[in-house]
C-alpha cells in the first residue's frame, strides 16, 4: 500500500495480547498514526473486574472523550450480555450500564472508577479522545462512590444506551438495495457539547455495497476515521472476510482483510466500496471526531 498514492490513508492495524487481566487484547490509534488529532483505544474485555489503570481513582483530562461499552451477539448488538458500574462527576454518582452504552465526558469532568460487575459474555470498549496523546489526571479525594443513581441524575443524559435499527435493504434509498444482514446505531455527543458523531454497524453477509450512490464517490468537510474490525472477541485481531474501498478521484482501489482503519482528510474523495465477502459477521465504526459531515458527491 506504500506505493500507492492513497496508501498511507488505508492503514493495518496490530492488536496486542496482554496474556492477562480483565482487557486482554487491543489496538492503539494515536493522533501519529491516524494523522489526526484524535486518540483511539479499542479492545476486548474478557473477565469482569476493576477497570483503567491503578490506583482506580477518578480521573479527568484536558479533552473531550466518548467511551463505549458494546455487546459481541451479532444478532442483537444492544444485549451487553455484562454489567458495569461507573463513576461520573465529582459526587462520584455511580451509574450502571446494562446494554451497550456510550458515555460522554466533557473537557474537566472528573469519572472513574469504573468495575464491570458481572459478565456473561465478552465485551468490547472502547475510548475515543479528542487529543493527539491520551493523559488523565488522577484525583485524589475521600468521597466513596454512590449508591446506583437513575436516568433523571445530574449526568444522566451524558449515558446514551444505543439504539439499534436493522440495516435492510432501501435503508440507504432507491439507488442501493444491498441489505448486509447487521442493523446500526449513531451516537451523537452535542446534546454535552462534545462536537462528535460515529456510526457503529455490523455487516453479516456479502456482497455488500455501501452508501446512498453506491457507484459513486462522495467526499465530507472534515476528517473521518473508519475502522473494519473483526467481530469474534475471542480473537479481534482477524477480520474472516474481504473489504474494498476507492480512494481519490482516480477511484485508486485498496483491498484488506485483517482489520483496518481508513482515515479520510476532508475533502478526499471515497468510495465505491464495500464488503466483497465475509465468513463471519464484521464491524464498521465510522468516527467523525469533528462532528456531523454532509456527505457531498464528488462531480
Amino acid at each position: 500500500m506504500a506505493a500507492t498514492k492513497y496508501g498511507k490513508f488505508v492503514k493495518s492495524l496490530s492488536f496486542q495480547d496482554r496474556g492477562q487481566g480483565g482487557f486482554r487484547q487491543g489496538a492503539v490509534m494515536d493522533g501519529k498514526f491516524l494523522g489526526l488529532d484524535v486518540h483511539i483505544q479499542y479492545g476486548a474485555y474478557w473477565t469482569a473486574g476493576k477497570m483503567g489503570q491503578e490506583p482506580n481513582c477518578p480521573h479527568k483530562h484536558e479533552f473531550d472523550q466518548v467511551m463505549l461499552w458494546l455487546g459481541t451477539d451479532m444478532n442483537d448488538l444492544s444485549e451487553l450480555g455484562a454489567e458495569v458500574e461507573i463513576c461520573l462527576g465529582e459526587e462520584m454518582n455511580t451509574h450502571m450500564i446494562t446494554t451497550s452504552t456510550a458515555v460522554a465526558v466533557p473537557k474537566g469532568m472528573p469519572h472513574f472508577p469504573a468495575t464491570i460487575t458481572r459478565m456473561d459474555r465478552r465485551i468490547i470498549f472502547m475510548e475515543v479522545s479528542l487529543a493527539p496523546i491520551y493523559k488523565e489526571k488522577v484525583l485524589a479525594t475521600d468521597r466513596k462512590p454512590s449508591e446506583p443513581v437513575g436516568f433523571r441524575s445530574k449526568y444522566g443524559k451524558h449515558v446514551m444506551p444505543l439504539t439499534f435499527r436493522r440495516k435492510a435493504a432501501w435503508y440507504y434509498g432507491p439507488k442501493n438495495r444491498d441489505d448486509g444482514g447487521g442493523s446500526v446505531s449513531f451516537v451523537r455527543g452535542n446534546d454535552v457539547g462534545i462536537n462528535f458523531t460515529m456510526i457503529y454497524e455490523n455487516i453479516k453477509k456479502a456482497p455488500y455495497r455501501l452508501c446512498p450512490d453506491p457507484d459513486k464517490p462522495h467526499a465530507h468537510a472534515n476528517s473521518q476515521v473508519m475502522l473494519f474490525l473483526g467481530a469474534d472477541p475471542g480473537d479481534i485481531s482477524k477480520l474472516e472476510g474481504e473489504f474494498e474501498i476507492c480512494m481519490g478521484k482516480e477511484e485508486e482501489r485498496h483491498v484488506f482483510t485483517a482489520p483496518t482503519a481508513v482515515i479520510t482528510p476532508p475533502f478526499l474523495p471515497h468510495w465505491p466500496g464495500g464488503a466483497v465477502k465475509l465468513s463471519q459477521p464484521m464491524l464498521m465504526i465510522d468516527i467523525h471526531p469533528s462532528g456531523d459531515s454532509v456527505v457531498g458527491q464528488v462531480k
